[in-house]
């Protein structure tokens, strides 16, 4: 029997896992698929990283997660992170963008001044953003290698004696003092559980009585052409904040040469295994949108999308993340919906997890991260 047992190595799996282990517990990862895959929500090369958040909480998770990160890189001696910047601009939600500067200012070091569209054009001439647009800078951002942090989890957790079993698909749990898994692999019984599927968190937490408000989104990944060769590498992260979708980007390290550039949105899929049959007119209809604004912002980029892919979000109504313990067994917990922003909080999110199943109170779990905020919509 083991200490604990972990569903899905995604990061946020891989993440707790390692967690789990340091402290010396017997541990037992499971994934659905061949590892590493490309069906969920953490695989490619590249992920933001920020602390430029509105919400203090999330400035203050990644205060502590920024830190983890470096610590991760020395432990397993490989490059996690690329320090670039970002530049947060809005053109309509400035008390969003006044927040941010808060959240900045608090958590980084320095003043962290307002910035017009005039002084953006300045300091990036390939970028051009309209009179009314406001900008501040996270000097704390930077670009994470999201396949070599989750690797970098994995090869730790396992190196502390943690054992990954993939391709074993969990079929049925059952709770109790001892918690049984049921997978098409044969069961598996632990002290304690922690549930991070992602897309098909679902799934799990209905069999025992869970439902939550989560919805899978489809979502397209798009890398840009530079016109005649333009050198858009020293640009700095961009997310820019929009009523109806944020948009985000970065001189790619997936492809050389190329920005990825993406809507912070998607098309609504009826589940995790239908990612690719969603509805062609809305994501025309997005990708309409995103290279319009490709098209005004970025005049030396090619105004249609050199190389399309897939991605899956799992979002919540609030687009926050939920990390809880099921109301009756408290040895079951989970984390689920984080929304297309969790991947760069994933080492306080293991940690979390790890302090919850072994029935503590995690420091950094506020109120609105909890499940209980969704009391009217959520059996829980």
């Amino acid at each position: 029997m083991y200490d604990y047992i972990v569903i899905g190595a995604g990061v946020m799996g891989s993440s707790t896992a390692y967690a789990l282990a340091k402290e010396g517990k017997k541990v037992l990862l499971l994934e659905q698929f061949p590892i590493p895959h490309t069906r969920g929500s953490s695989h490619g090369a590249s992920r933001i990283t920020r602390t430029a958040y509105p919400e203090e909480f999330n400035g203050s998770i990644m205060a502590v997660a920024n830190s983890m990160w470096k610590d991760l890189e020395k432990e397993a001696e490989t490059t996690l992170f690329k320090h670039t910047g970002l530049l947060c601009t809005t053109s309509t939600l400035h008390k969003e963008l006044v927040d941010t500067q808060k959240t900045l200012q608090r958590y980084n070091t320095g003043p962290v001044p307002i910035i017009d569209s005039a002084e953006i054009s300045k300091r990036y001439p390939l970028m051009s953003y309209p009179k009314e647009e406001k900008a501040c800078f996270d000097s704390s951002a930077g670009i994470l290698y999201a396949d070599k942090c989750v690797m970098a989890f994995q090869r730790m957790f396992q190196k502390r004696g943690g054992e990954v079993i993939d391709m074993c698909k969990v079929q049925h749990v059952t709770p109790g003092d001892v918690v049984t898994v049921h997978t098409d692999r044969g069961s598996f019984q632990a002290k304690g559980l922690v549930i991070t599927c992602g897309a098909w968190s679902s799934e799990i937490l209905s069999d025992l009585g869970i439902s939550l408000p989560l919805q899978v989104m489809a979502i397209q990944v798009c890398y840009w052409k530079a016109r005649n060769g333009v050198d858009h590498s020293s640009l700095p992260l961009f997310i820019s904040l929009d009523e109806i979708s944020d948009i985000y980007g970065m001189p790619t390290s997936e492809y050389d040469g190329l920005m990825k550039i993406c809507l912070h949105y998607g098309v609504l899929c009826a589940g995790p295994d239908m990612r690719d049959n969603t509805d062609s007119k809305a994501e025309a209809k997005n990708l309409k949108m995103l290279t319009e604004f490709v098209a005004s912002t970025f005049p030396y980029l090619v105004p249609e999308p050199a190389i399309k892919e897939r991605c899956m979000y799992t979002v919540t109504p609030d687009n926050q993340f939920i990390v809880d313990h099921h109301p009756i067994h408290r040895n079951i917990v989970f984390g689920a919906g984080f929304s297309g922003h969790g991947f760069k909080m994933a080492p306080v999110i293991g940690n979390m997890l790890a302090e919850l199943v072994q029935g503590g109170k995690p420091e950094l779990l506020v109120d609105e991260l909890r499940a209980s905020r969704f009391d009217k919509k959520s059996k829980l």
